[in-house]
Parts: structure tokens; C-alpha cells; sequence
């Protein structure tokens, strides 16, 4: 699967800037936030190396918010100075990396992130990971859009995203309209706390659902008359929202909860002009440059220049490693006959994801000494073998009389019994599990 990180970058930027104590270089400079971020590239990117990189940014100034509700984000403090002074260092980092970043006037972050998950919402071999801490986004999470908190290294699915806040993920914009946004000075219906909220929502759903029923009530109808299929726990749980005082404040509170609605949905069409994902790629390499090493020195990133020449001398070509990508059916043939001229081999495999349920197989790497490392493609997006011949091949090394040295036995069988199953191609006989090991 193809891989999209898609952040929010005055969400992070706020949340980099708040990570770390503020501390400063030998002339002053606060670079808290700045050294935040070049270590997010360093350490995190670097690792979960994702196919696609878009920083989007709030437009400046007002946006078509505004224009709604003038009092829209008004509570919202200013920047703090220790972080506007970094800013235009993240620029400059940001430039030095290549990495292109969005910014649409008269738009939020959060209307050109909706527009673009949009566009990939049913594209299945497309993952899309939302980096952010903004509530609203959260009502776009689905199978393949999750909300990725890179602090606490968790990631918000439909589950978890229920789980946090006890509603349907398509849901959370009228949860939003319903309780106050204090971030951005959004009107709520007073007397309506979340526990109140939760109930309305997961009973009658959306805003418009809810004054539909409390226009109803208000013209004497009962609940029970409303919804003949709730039963009378349900009536009873949400009953306490349509009395006295409380219902007073529904009625009275009809023209905030959809401004504050309207407030809260993002805008899915906004207009960009020429995007092409191409122009997003992200390329780790370019950490490994002198330009950005020297931006790293000149703000005495020591820590981050001296792993950035540890993931520069660890490369193939640098250690003196020759590495063969098999990346067709006929090669894979002549590496089977290596193979069977040797007495042991390391195998290693790489998955997209450690759960085992669901991680597929990427490829497998196979070490016989220094001079023979070989790297078996499957899934990137250059030539591929076919799972046909991967299998074949399999079954064939599992066959023979081989000591097969692993680094994490357990995991990378299961991943293996798992491919070999998936278009039915039989096992041999009971090779697969009978193989000599070193651990």
C-alpha cells in the first residue's frame, strides 16, 4: 500500500513548540520547536518512511469563517514569541528538504486536509495517515483515514476513535455543534455538557434530527410516540434532555447549534489548483545532505547530525555490501540455485504493519555472505516477482537440507504460513515447520 502522511502544521508546530522545555543555541536562539521537528524527520520519518509528504497550512489572516461568525477563534491567544521565532526556521527547514507544503487563502488546514482525504478515501491501496490534534478531524476516519498521534505513537482507527469519543466517527461534527469548543470560541447549547451530548448523538444523531424531535415535542408529541421502537430505558435516558430547564435551553439554543454546526463542518471542495501527488514524494535521502547537515550544525543539533551519519554509513554502499534486488520470476530461479549450493542462509521478512492479521508480506531478504545479500520485491512499486514464483520459491528453499538463521522466528513464520496459504499453492509436506534453526 502506498502510504500518505497529511499534517496539520499549526496543530504540530503548537504541539512541537509544547513537547520540550524551551532551551536555546550558544547565541541565544530558542529552537525548542525547530529541534522537535528536525527530529520527527530524523528519528520517525525516517523509519516509517511513508510513500508521500503534504504539510498543510491555516491560510493568514481571516478566513471564510470569519465571515460567518466574527467572533470565530476570538479567545484564542496569540502566538508566544519563543515560537513565532521559530517559525521562519521550520521554513527554512523545510525548504532545505524539499518538502512542498499547501497553504489556500481564505481556508483552514483542516478544509484542504478534508479535500484531499476525500480524494482517497475509497482508493484501497492508499493509506492515508491524518498527523493532528484537532477534534473535527477526527470525523474522517475510516478503513484506510486514521488519525496518527506521533507523540504517544498510537493511531486512531474507527474503534479507537469510538472508544475516545463514544460516538460514530461521521458523528463528531454534531458532537462539536452540541458541546463548547473552547480552541475556537465555538457557541454550544448551553446546559449540554458531553455525557448529555453522547446520549443525544447516539440515539437521534444529527442536529438537524435532534430540533426535528424537540419541534415535535414542543407540538405535544411524546417520545414514545417518536420512536415506537426505543425501548423504555432508551426513552428514559434520553427523556432527561427534553424537560424543564434543559429543553428550555434546546429550543432557545437552536440558532447557536447550527452556527456552531456549520462552524465545525470543514469544507470539502476546496479548489486546488494543479495538485499532483507526485510532487509530494517524500525522499529521505535528502536528510543525508550536506545542506541540511550544516543547518543541523549551525543549530548545534549534535545528536541529530551524529544518527544522521550513522543512517548514512549504514548504507549498502557505504558498508561495501553488494546487494541484488531480484525483482523478476527468471531471477529468483537463478537465486534458488545459489541457494542450493549452500549449507545456511539468513532470512528476514518485511511486513506492511506488526499485526499479524493483517500485515502483508513487502519482501524478503535473504543473506548468504557479503558478497551475495539479496532483496526479493514484492509488493514496491518497481518490478515485483509474482506470488506464484514467491511461493514456488519458498516451498523449494523450505525443502532442502538448510540451517536458516532468523531474527524473529515466530513473527516472520507466521507471516510466511500466512502468504503460502493466501492463493491455496500446498505447502510441501510438513517442510514448513521442520527447519533446522539458529537463534
Amino acid at each position: 500500500m502506498k502510504k500518505i502522511y497529511l499534517i496539520d502544521w499549526n496543530s504540530f508546530i503548537y504541539r512541537m513548540f509544547f513537547a520540550l522545555p524551551e532551551f536555546a543555541t550558544k547565541d541565544w536562539t530558542i529552537v525548542n520547536a525547530l529541534f522537535w521537528m528536525a527530529k520527527f524527520f530524523v528519528s520517525t520519518l525516517v523509519k516509517e518512511n511513508p510513500d508521500y509528504l503534504i504539510f498543510v497550512k491555516d491560510a493568514p489572516w481571516d478566513n471564510f469563517r470569519n465571515l460567518i461568525y466574527d467572533k470565530y477563534k476570538a479567545t484564542r491567544d496569540r502566538m508566544p514569541d519563543n515560537l513565532r521565532s521559530q517559525i521562519a526556521l521550520i521554513d527554512e527547514m523545510i525548504y532545505k528538504l524539499w518538502i512542498n507544503v499547501i497553504e489556500v487563502s481564505w481556508f483552514e488546514a483542516d478544509d484542504v486536509i478534508w479535500t484531499l482525504a476525500k480524494q482517497f478515501n475509497w482508493q484501497k491501496d492508499i493509506e492515508v495517515d491524518i498527523l493532528t490534534w484537532d477534534k473535527d478531524l477526527y470525523s474522517l476516519v475510516s478503513d484506510n483515514i486514521w488519525i496518527y498521534d506521533t507523540m504517544k505513537k498510537k493511531k486512531f482507527w474507527p474503534i479507537e476513535t469510538r472508544e475516545k469519543f463514544w460516538i460514530e466517527p461521521k458523528l463528531i461534527i454534531d458532537y462539536l455543534a452540541i458541546v463548547w469548543d473552547k480552541a475556537d470560541n465555538i457557541p454550544w447549547i448551553d446546559w449540554f455538557w458531553p455525557a448529555k451530548a453522547i446520549d443525544l448523538i447516539n440515539y437521534i444523531w444529527t442536529v438537524e434530527n435532534i430540533y426535528d424531535v424537540a419541534f415535535k415535542i414542543e407540538a405535544w408529541e411524546k417520545l414514545e410516540e417518536i420512536f415506537p421502537d426505543f425501548s423504555s430505558e432508551d426513552i428514559k435516558k434520553i427523556s432527561v434532555c427534553f424537560k424543564w430547564k434543559t429543553f428550555e435551553k434546546l429550543i432557545t439554543s437552536k440558532d447557536d447549534a447550527f452556527l456552531s454546526k456549520r462552524l465545525a463542518t470543514v469544507e470539502l471542495d476546496v479548489k486546488l489548483d494543479d495538485f499532483s501527488l507526485d510532487n509530494f514524494v517524500f525522499k529521505p535521502e535528502t536528510l543525508l545532505s550536506d545542506e541540511v547537515l550544516s543547518f543541523f550544525d549551525k543549530y548545534e543539533f549534535n545528536s541529530l547530525i551524529w544518527e544522521n551519519w550513522v543512517n548514512k554509513l549504514q548504507t549498502w554502499r557505504d558498508l561495501g555490501l553488494n546487494v541484488y534486488i531480484i525483482d523478476n520470476d527468471e531471477n529468483l530461479d537463478k537465486l534458488y540455485g545459489t541457494i542450493k549450493n549452500s549449507t545456511k542462509i539468513s532470512l528476514d521478512t518485511e511486513t506492511t504493519w506488526l499485526d499479524i492479521m493483517t500485515a502483508e508480506l513487502v519482501w524478503i531478504s535473504i543473506y548468504i555472505d557479503d558478497k551475495k545479500i539479496y532483496y526479493i520485491n514484492r509488493m514496491h512499486s518497481w518490478k515485483t516477482v509474482s506470488d506464484e514464483k514467491l511461493k514456488e520459491f519458498i516451498n523449494n528453499i523450505f525443502a532442502l537440507d538448510l540451517l536458516i538463521i532468523w531474527h524473529n522466528i515466530k513473527y516472520d513464520l507466521e507471516i510466511i504460513d500466512r502468504f503460502l496459504n493466501s492463493i491455496n499453492i500446498k505447502k510441501s509436506d510438513n517442510n514448513f515447520w521442520q527447519i533446522s534453526l539458529a537463534i
